[in-house]
């Protein structure tokens, strides 16, 4: 499956989804059954093989959402995947459906790394005011990596505000090569 099969298919899901009220329960349920597929090296190199026959895919998909209580949407597209012989085109329709629940919600993603890690106090703190920036619901995860040295570099969807010391100092490094 292309890029662009998996972005169409991701338009597909939602279509069908959005009207009943069950695209973000869809969405859910992929994410879920990905993270398991992260977790489980097992599951996923059956999944992935091509060695594997699609009915025992098929089988093994259907327990699995069983077991997790997956949306049926979510369900039928981890079947015809298997049939497809295509369960790496998950992780390609999960990103597009994601942002057009995401979208339809008035969410977006943000990534904040930071140096140390942050407490709880604070992330709620930031959330809060780019949920005020940005006029919509936003959902923050947080990354540790000392190589920023300080201060933070936030991710909110395609949009980096990059406050680290490193790219501070990167600029003033940048200022005295350009003035020789």
């Amino acid at each position: 499956m292309t890029s662009l099969d998996a972005k169409r298919a991701g338009r597909a899901l939602f279509q069908a989804t959005q009207p009943k009220g069950a695209a973000r329960a869809t969405l859910d349920s992929l994410e879920q059954f990905a993270a398991l597929l992260g977790q489980e090296a097992e599951l996923r190199d059956a999944l992935m093989s091509v060695f594997v026959p699609a009915d025992r895919k098929m089988a093994a998909i259907t327990q699995v959402a069983e077991l997790l209580g997956t949306a049926p949407a979510a369900r039928q597209t981890l079947l015809i995947l298997a049939q497809m012989r295509q369960p790496a085109g998950l992780f390609g329709i999960i990103k597009e459906l994601k942002a057009l629940v995401n979208r339809a919600e008035r969410r977006v993603d943000a990534e904040i790394t930071t140096a140390v890690p942050m407490s709880g106090a604070q992330v709620d703190r930031l959330r809060d005011a780019l949920s005020q920036a940005t006029d919509q619901h936003v959902t923050v995860t947080t990354r540790v990596d000392p190589g920023i040295i300080g201060g933070a570099v936030t991710r909110v969807g395609t949009l980096v505000y990059d406050g680290s010391l490193a790219r501070q100092l990167a600029r003033i490094k940048e200022q005295f090569v350009q003035q020789g």
